[in-house]
C-alpha cells in the first residue's frame, strides 16, 4: 500500500504539557484558540461528499467539525479512539458561528469530547476520529499526542513550532519510504533524519541523495533526497503511522505523519509476509506443522468459498422458515417470495463447450441459456477439463455462467460435496457423465431434479457402425452402452433427447421412462448472396466423430464422381474441425479441404447446398440444422434426417443410396425455384421448432414434469407440394 503525500498532513505536533494545568482548557474553544475552518476534502478521496476537520487535541479534550454535503442537515456521529481503544462517540451537532459564516450548513456541525482524567502524559497517543457509519477518517485524523517525558524516543523531543526547514514525505509503503528535506540556513549540509513507525525508531538516514527535479526546483544543489528500504517490509497485519523527524531539532517534517492501514485482504504485502514466514522454516517438524496448518486453512477457505457461491446460509434460513411456517402461512404473513434464494442449476459435461467445434457444445450452451431464462443461476463443471484456459472460462463467465474449476475444485465430486444441497437442478450431459455422477448427485443433492441429457444414443451409433464396417467388437461395446444408457434413463428424474426417434426408442427400452424431446436453439440467418452467384456443395462436420470421416470418404470416392460425370464444374468443400490425415488426403482439383471455419456463414454464402451422406450415426445432426437456418438445401441420407419431424418439401431431400444421392445433388444444384421453396420451408420449420422461446418451454416442461405443447408449423409454409 503506497501513500504518495502530495498535500501536507493535518496532524498537529505535540501540545505543550503545561496546558494540562490550565483550567481554561476545559472550556469550549474560543475563536482565538481554533484553527481556521478547513474546507479541504478527505485526503486521497477527492470525490468523498463530506468534509470536516479534527482541529485540536489537548491533554483532556478534543474538538472539530464534520458535515456530509449530500445530507447537509444530518448530524454525523463520530467514533473516537485512542491507540485503537474506543473512547466513545460524539455527535457533530454543536453550533459555531464561524462554521455558519463559512457556509457550512446552519453552523450546527461542531463536536467536542472531554476526556475524564486526561490522556496519560507517560505514553504516546494516536487519536483517531472516524465516521461511525462507514469508518472513514476525518481530516486531521490520526492526531499524534506524544509523551510529555520520554528520554528513549525521538518523538518526545518534537517541537510544537513548525520545522525551520523544508521537506516532503513523498512515498510511504511497507517496503520503502522516500522524500526530501533541506535547510535553507545551511544549504550545503545534508539533514539527518529519524524515521519512526508507531513511535519506534526504524531508521536514521541522511538527506543527501541527488535528484534532478530538486535541482531544477531550486532546492539547493539537488542533493537533498532520502530513501529508506525496509528489509522484509512492515507487517501488513497492523496499522503503521510513519513519522520523519529532524534528529538535531526534533521537528517533524511538514507532511509527516503518513498512515499505512492494515491489510483488509490478502494483498501482495500479506502474501509476501506469509511467504517469508514459510521460508524461515528449517526443521522437518516445523515444515510438517506448517503443512498441516495450511491444509486445514485451505480446506476451510475452500468450503467458505463454496458456501458463498451456493448461498448456503440463505438457503438454510429459507428452508427453516418453510418448515416452521409453510408456504401458505408465509404468503399470508406477507413474506416476499422474491426473498427466497435464487434457484441454481449445475451442468456437468466432459469439457468446456466450444460452439464453433461441435453441435453438442451448441446444444449445451443453448440449454444453459434456457435454464437462465427459467430463473436459474447456472454453474458449469467440465469433468475432464478442471483446469481450463482463462480465455475459455472467461467466455463462459461473460454469459453469466459460473465455471467451477481449479484451484477451487479438484473434481466433480468435490463440487457436489462442497455445495451439498445447493442445486435445484443437476443436468448430466452424455451417458459417460450420467454413469459417473448420477449416484453422487443423488447423494449430495437430495432435493435436486436430475436431468440426463442423452446428446445421442451412443449404443445405436456403435451398433450401426459395427454393421457398416463389419466389426463384431463394436457390437459388444454397443450392448454395454445400451445397458448404461438404460440404467441412466431409469435412474434420472427426466431424460432429454434432441431426437423424436430416440425418444420413442428410449420409451420402448425403459418402460415408464420420463423422456422429453428438447432440441437446441438455432437462429435463422438467411444467406444474402443470390442463388445464381453461389456454386458448389459443402460437407460440414466435426471429424473427431467416426461417422463424419466415413461420410467424407464415401462422398469423395463414390458420390461426387457420379455428380462430375453430369456436371464437372460442381466443386465440393470439406469443412470442419479436427480433420485426420485420411480426410485431408481427399483433397483434389475439385475437392477443397478447408478444415475448421469459425464462421459457417461464409460457407453458406458460397455454396448452393450442403450434403450429409452419413451411413451411420445417431441423434439430430447440427450440420443439417445450420444449413436449414441459412436457407440452404441439404441433401441427406436417412440417418442424417433421422429424428427430425420434417415437412414434405424438406423430407424430399433425402436419398437412400449413392446413385439417388448423386441425382439429388444435381437436382438441387440446378433448380433455383426448388431451392427457394426449400428455403421458405426450412425457415418456417426452424422458426417453429428451434427458437429460444420453444427451447425454454420444452426444458421447463422436463424440469417440472409436464408435457410441452406439440410442435406447430404453419401449414401454409410447409411446402407440401414438393
Amino acid at each position: 500500500m503506497a501513500a504518495t503525500m502530495d498535500t501536507p498532513s493535518p496532524a498537529s505536533p505535540s501540545v505543550n504539557p503545561d496546558l494540562d494545568a490550565n483550567p481554561a482548557a476545559m472550556a469550549p474553544p474560543s475563536a482565538q484558540d481554533r484553527s481556521p475552518v478547513s474546507l479541504t476534502r478527505e485526503p486521497g478521496n477527492p470525490e468523498t461528499p463530506w468534509r470536516g476537520f479534527l482541529e485540536a487535541v489537548k491533554r483532556d479534550w478534543l474538538y472539530g467539525w464534520a458535515q456530509d454535503e449530500t445530507t447537509p442537515d444530518t448530524r454525523l456521529i463520530l467514533r473516537i479512539s485512542d491507540n485503537g481503544v474506543p473512547l466513545g462517540e460524539s455527535v457533530a451537532d454543536q453550533y459555531r458561528p464561524d462554521l455558519e459564516s463559512a457556509g457550512i450548513g446552519d453552523g450546527c456541525h461542531a463536536f467536542s469530547m472531554n476526556v475524564p482524567g486526561g490522556f496519560s502524559p507517560e505514553i504516546r497517543h494516536l487519536i483517531e476520529v472516524r465516521r461511525a457509519d462507514d469508518g472513514r477518517h476525518l481530516q486531521g485524523s490520526p492526531w499524534i499526542l506524544d509523551a510529555a517525558v520520554c528520554a528513549t524516543t525521538v518523538a518526545a523531543t518534537a517541537s510544537a513550532a513548525p520545522a525551520p526547514w523544508r521537506g516532503k514525505l513523498e512515498i510511504v509503503t511497507r517496503q520503502r519510504i522516500e522524500g526530501w528535506a533541506w535547510d535553507e540556513r545551511t544549504p550545503d549540509v545534508p539533514l539527518s533524519l529519524v524515521v519512526l513507525d508507531n513511535g519506534a525508531v526504524i531508521a536514521r538516514v541522511l538527506a543527501n541523495r541527488y535528484r534532478r527535479d530538486l535541482s531544477a526546483a531550486g532546492i539547493g544543489a539537488g542533493r537533498h533526497a532520502f530513501a529508506v528500504h525496509i528489509p522484509g517490509g512492515l507487517s501488513p497485519l497492523e496499522r503503521h503511522v510513519i513519522q520523519v523527524i529532524g534528529e538535531a531539532d526534533g521537528c517533524e517534517m511538514p507532511t509527516s505523519p503518513a498512515v499505512i492501514e492494515a491489510a483488509t485482504g490478502f494483498d501482495a504485502a500479506l502474501e509476501h509476509a506469509v511467504t517469508g514466514a514459510l521460508s524461515a522454516l528449517t526443521t522437518p517438524a516445523d515444515r510438517t506443522r506448517a503443512l498441516e496448518f495450511l491444509a486445514a486453512e485451505s480446506e476451510r477457505l475452500l468450503q467458505l468459498n463454496a458456501d458463498d457461491e451456493s448461498g448456503r446460509e440463505a438457503r438454510l434460513i429459507h428452508r427453516q422458515l418453510l418448515r416452521r411456517w409453510g408456504r401458505a402461512r408465509q404468503a399470508a404473513d406477507g413474506a416476499d417470495a422474491a426473498a427466497a434464494p435464487l434457484r441454481r442449476a449445475l451442468v456437468i459435461d466432459d469439457r468446456l463447450p466450444a460452439a464453433d467445434q461441435e453441435a453438442g457444445a451448441v446444444a449445451i450452451l443453448s440449454h444453459m441459456r434456457a435454464l437462465k431464462a427459467l430463473g436459474y443461476e447456472v454453474s458449469f463443471v467440465a469433468a475432464e477439463e478442471l483446469t481450463p484456459s482463462a480465455r475459455a472460462s472467461a467466455e463462459l463467465e461473460t454469459q453469466g455462467i459460473r465455471c467451477c474449476a481449479s484451484p477451487y475444485y479438484a473434481s466433480v465430486e468435490e463440487v457436489l460435496r462442497r455445495q451439498r444441497d445447493g442445486f435445484e437442478v443437476i443436468y448430466l450431459h452424455r451417458v459417460s457423465n450420467a454413469r459417473k455422477y448420477l449416484a453422487l448427485a443423488r447423494q449430495y443433492a437430495r432435493r435436486a431434479r436430475i436431468l440426463y441429457s442423452v446428446a445421442d444414443l451412443h449404443h445405436v451409433r456403435l451398433a450401426r457402425q459395427a454393421q457398416v464396417e463389419s466389426r463384431p467388437e463394436l457390437r459388444v461395446q454397443s450392448r454395454q452402452l445400451r445397458l448404461a444408457e438404460s440404467v441412466a434413463t431409469s435412474a434420472a428424474d427426466a431424460v432429454i433427447t434432441h431426437s423424436v426417434a430416440e425418444a420413442q426408442w428410449l420409451r420402448q427400452l425403459v418402460k415408464g421412462a420420463n423422456v422429453h424431446v428438447v432440441p437446441w436453439s438455432v437462429p435463422v440467418r438467411a444467406a444474402s448472396t443470390p442463388w445464381s452467384s453461389r456454386h458448389g456443395v459443402a460437407f460440414i462436420g466435426n471429424f473427431d466423430f467416426a461417422p463424419n470421416v466415413d461420410a467424407a470418404r464415401v462422398l469423395a470416392s463414390q458420390i461426387m464422381p457420379q455428380v462430375w460425370r453430369a456436371d464437372p464444374s460442381i466443386e465440393c468443400l470439406l469443412v470442419g474441425s479436427r480433420m485426420p490425415a485420411e480426410v485431408t488426403r481427399l483433397a483434389g482439383p475439385k475437392i477443397l479441404v478447408l478444415g475448421h471455419v469459425p464462421d459457417l456463414g461464409t460457407i453458406f454464402e458460397r455454396v448452393r447446398l450442403t450434403v450429409a451422406p452419413l451411413r451411420y450415426g445417431a441423434g439430430v445432426k447440427g450440420k443439417v440444422l445450420e444449413s436449414f437456418a441459412a436457407g440452404v438445401p441439404c441433401a441427406m441420407s436417412p440417418i442424417a434426417a433421422e429424428g427430425l419431424p420434417l415437412p414434405a418439401l424438406l423430407a424430399a431431400t433425402v436419398a437412400g443410396n449413392v446413385e439417388q444421392f448423386a441425382a439429388l445433388i444435381l437436382s438441387l444444384h440446378g433448380d433455383e425455384t426448388r431451392a427457394k421453396a426449400i428455403a421458405e420451408a426450412a425457415f418456417a420449420f426452424m422458426g417453429a421448432g428451434f427458437a429460444d422461446a420453444r427451447i425454454v418451454e420444452q426444458l421447463g416442461a422436463a424440469i417440472e414434469g409436464r408435457r410441452a405443447a406439440p410442435l406447430q408449423v404453419p401449414p401454409a409454409q410447409l411446402g407440401a407440394k414438393g
